[in-house]
């Protein structure tokens, strides 16, 4: 069914006292030319009511068409779109490099003007070669006309980037569906940038933006693309002379703005916007809503001071090695969970052994060290965990055999403000110390290598929990691969490690979890996890082990099945 949203009488008196009266649309235009260079289009098309188009098919996509490659747009969102309309735009679409994405959450008799599927819903428009798809339905009332969010993952501007659509409603109570929608937005987003936009059936100031604003530890709070447009400021912020406000050009016939883009905030700035009537040459308009224009310059993201933080969220991450050869990111919680998966890696990692501990290039991320095969790499972290052009580590990666040396970043071992490189062997554990960053490449020290463990090591499997002592040096824990024990071996600097203290709540046998890693302490409380795969019958789950003060907790599963493709976490 058509929205409430012309009989909601009390929204209606709240939307009028928030936004004053609207100024001429050419004073908020935002130019083409020179706008910034992330853009998106947000459009609800009215495709099967008494608002829809006049135009036919052929026109009406002609039409969207346009406006589409008139904004050099990155994204375009769609609402109330039939099938045949997404069909045909997608066709059009397609030549300028566009890639599609649908849902459906109803039928619609209207739909049949534009073909016999009358599906109706939501559509996603990236200029990307492909995307990944996600949507899922939000929690409706009975009898009520379904809602969702569709999103699609993919290069936008260069950048990977989440993009969500979204329709809500007001009978979703308490806040129109955002918390359900966001909710998704920051599971599939993995920590990645993300733009979030629809017709959320609230006004700029409706506390049902309340959640998307303030977003989640995963994305990040959020900006609203039209919230510096002075032009639609509302008094209140006129007199107290803010730079941002509630507000914003309406995007609905009636005066309303109704229609929203989000961007999360530590990834883009200078965010513009304005709605404009595409030209069309037929009687009426082409729906009861206007276009809404986006743009905004892409922000880099710093990297944080949480060890294992890959995706500059402040929470640990861990990467997985898959048998396809493919290198995935599972973004966590900072409570032992995770929020998602992505894949970072296509190709050419099978057999790699990875890990992440410590800054190589200088710019204050974390970034990834990789052996693969008999040679070790450093892969560059963008800032949300997607990774640059590998690096020869310390200029020389060749002679770090699979049959040999088993190389990991380990985080600063020695103390020196630098992170280093722990090598397991034949021979036993060797601290290979990093140098400074020279034009943004890993260096190592000039220094040789240092055996800091026995020939013991050679049956241990390293694991690498970072300080976990408080003395500023990374620590190292030894799991014997032959009885399962779990041993702790705080660091003495460039010298031997000290005498194993064990963890208790084990054996943690390899027959029952074969792979295990640790970012540390992931809870915040002080204590140094564990994640571990574990046997399930003929699959593998993963566990989260919590650290207690003399070992490991009781495990918690939080991935079912699936874990036995995995060859490596790190």
């Amino acid at each position: 069914m058509r929205l409430l949203r012309r009989t909601a009488a009390v929204l209606a008196l709240l939307a009028a006292a928030v936004l004053p009266a609207a100024a001429p649309a050419a004073a908020d235009t935002v130019d083409p030319a020179t706008a910034p260079p992330v853009r998106t289009l947000s459009y609800n098309v009215c495709g099967a009511y008494t608002c829809q188009s006049p135009l036919d098919l052929p026109a009406w996509t002609a039409e969207v068409e346009e406006e589409t490659l008139a904004w050099d747009t990155d994204a375009l969102l769609l609402q109330e779109l039939c099938f045949g309309q997404w069909a045909s735009l997608r066709t059009a679409l397609a030549d300028s490099g566009y890639t599609a994405v649908w849902t459906s959450t109803d039928t619609a008799p209207g739909c049949a003007k534009w073909s016999a599927d009358t599906r109706f819903g939501l559509g996603v428009f990236v200029k990307a070669p492909a995307v990944d798809r996600y949507a899922a339905d939000l929690t409706v009332p009975a009898a009520e006309e379904g809602r969702a969010v569709l999103c699609a993952r993919g290069p936008v501007d260069g950048r990977t980037t989440l993009v969500c659509n979204t329709h809500l409603a007001q009978y979703i109570t308490p806040d129109n569906g955002s918390s359900q929608a966001l909710a998704k937005a920051d599971t599939w987003a993995a920590g990645l940038p993300v733009i979030l936009g629809g017709d959320f059936n609230a006004g700029p100031a409706y506390p049902a933006l309340d959640p998307i604003r303030a977003g989640l530890p995963g994305t990040g709070p959020f900006a609203e693309a039209d919230e510096n447009d002075r032009s639609y400021f509302t008094q209140t912020c006129r007199d107290a002379g803010v730079t941002e406000c509630r507000s914003g050009e309406p995007t609905t016939s009636d005066g309303k703005k109704f229609d929203h883009v989000f961007l999360s905030a530590r990834d883009f700035h200078t965010v513009r916007a304005d709605a404009i009537d595409p030209e069309t040459a037929g009687p009426a308009p082409l729906s009861d809503h206007r276009l809404l224009r986006a743009a905004a310059f892409p922000e880099p993201r710093p990297g944080t001071a949480t060890p294992g933080d890959l995706t500059g969220d402040d929470r640990a991450d861990f990467l997985a090695v898959k048998d396809d050869g493919n290198l995935r990111l599972y973004s966590g919680t900072g409570g032992g969970s995770l929020a998602g998966t992505r894949q970072i890696g296509t190709g050419g990692w099978a057999g790699a052994a990875v890990s992440h501990r410590g800054d190589w290039t200088g710019d204050g991320r974390e970034d990834v060290l990789a052996r693969i095969g008999d040679e070790l790499w450093v892969y560059p972290n963008a800032g949300s965990g997607e990774l640059g052009a590998r690096l020869a580590m310390g200029g020389r990666p060749t002679g770090w055999s699979n049959g040999g040396a088993l190389p990991l970043a380990a985080g600063d071992v020695d103390g020196d403000g630098l992170p280093d490189v722990l090598a397991r062997s034949a021979t036993g554990l060797w601290l290979h110390r990093g140098g400074p960053a020279v034009d943004g490449r890993p260096t190592f020290a000039a220094k040789a290598a240092l055996q800091i463990g026995g020939p013991e090591w050679a049956g241990y499997d390293v694991i690498l929990p970072g300080d976990v002592t408080g003395d500023g040096r990374a620590d190292v824990w030894g799991r014997d691969r032959a009885t399962g024990a779990l041993r702790q071996y705080a660091s003495q600097g460039a010298t031997a490690l000290a005498a194993p203290v064990a963890l208790g709540g084990g054996p943690w046998t390899v027959a029952d979890r074969r792979l295990a890693v640790s970012a540390g302490d992931v809870t915040g409380d002080g204590l140094a996890d564990l994640w571990t795969t574990r046997t399930a019958g003929t699959a593998e789950n993963l566990e989260f082990l919590p650290g207690t003060t003399t070992g490991l907790g009781a495990p918690a599963v939080i991935g079912t099945g699936g874990w036995q493709w995995l060859t490596w976490l790190g």
